[in-house]
């Protein structure tokens, strides 16, 4: 007689297979959203610490060198020669530090004169810097340290998510920064 062997099985089986990967796509359902809005949090949050760095920047060179510091907003703050302009009240595509030439009479960087201290770049695809009135093409720092807007100024960082994700720096006439997270009061302040 001949003995027939029998192999043992290997691998799975159809409905272990669809068992397994019905598991894995409720775990993923449930992973992915929280993962993409962990990220986007990450992106809004770190737009707004650098720009509140450069307001500590722009402050604190004011105090030290005795001139009027000014951040103004650029349509391309990595060119040669920058210039400070864009789209109104729109802060998106970047924008230059500078010390002001002491005349104060045209609040615009003039290369060879001014000195440029720093470039703001361009934020990510999908986020939006808006400013209101009061920081709309620039925002001034006395050697005081004090802002010379006459008023105080906001910055509103958001992404599609709308005010109840935004964040918020709002700049007193003191030169100090308040930053404000989540429902915030606009994004388009």
């Amino acid at each position: 007689m001949c003995k027939i062997k029998r192999h043992k099985q290997r691998g799975f089986s159809i409905p272990e297979i669809l068992i397994t990967l019905g598991i894995v796509s409720i775990v993923l359902s449930t992973a992915v959203p929280a993962i993409s809005t962990t990220i986007r949090d990450s992106r809004l949050s770190t737009h707004l610490n650098n720009v509140v760095a450069d307001i500590h920047f722009a402050r604190s060179e004011a105090a030290k060198r005795d001139v009027r510091v000014i951040m103004c907003r650029s349509a391309y703050p990595n060119a040669k020669v920058p210039k400070c302009g864009g789209t109104e009240k729109v802060w998106t595509t970047g924008y230059i530090i500078f010390a002001d030439d002491g005349n104060y009479t045209n609040n615009v960087y003039n290369d060879g004169v001014d000195t440029l201290l720093r470039r703001g770049q361009e934020v990510e695809s999908g986020v939006k810097l808006r400013t209101n009135w009061t920081w709309n093409r620039n925002l001034e720092f006395n050697p005081s340290g004090s802002t010379n807007e006459g008023g105080v100024a906001e910055m509103s960082i958001c992404d599609s998510r709308g005010d109840e994700y935004g964040k918020q720096i709002v700049v007193a006439q003191s030169g100090l920064p308040k930053m404000y997270s989540n429902n915030i009061r606009t994004c388009f302040p």
